[in-house]
């Protein structure tokens, strides 16, 4: 599984709202010839935080429960995903 969990990245970028950070992941995967990237999924809005940081650590958490929930991955797997680290 764990060539397979290269090709995702995660990008947990916050966007700014009425002065919050709005806490997100977008989970991609690159295509077969390393270059083309497709979204796997959006989480849509998570939550709102005071901290840049908080929202970013909220993000790659809801990523790594997502992978956990839809690949049945242990939490040292995802940690290795590019985007997602601890």
């Amino acid at each position: 599984m764990q060539s397979n969990l290269d090709r995702f990245k995660v990008d947990p970028t916050p966007r700014r709202a009425d002065g919050e950070f709005i806490a997100h992941a977008r989970i991609s995967i690159s295509g077969a010839d390393g270059i083309a990237t497709d979204v796997v999924v959006m989480s849509g809005d998570l939550a709102g935080f005071h901290s840049r940081t908080e929202a970013v650590d909220h993000g790659k958490q809801w990523a790594r429960n997502w992978f956990g929930v839809c690949f049945g991955i242990g939490l040292c797997e995802v940690n290795r995903l590019r985007g997602c680290d601890v």
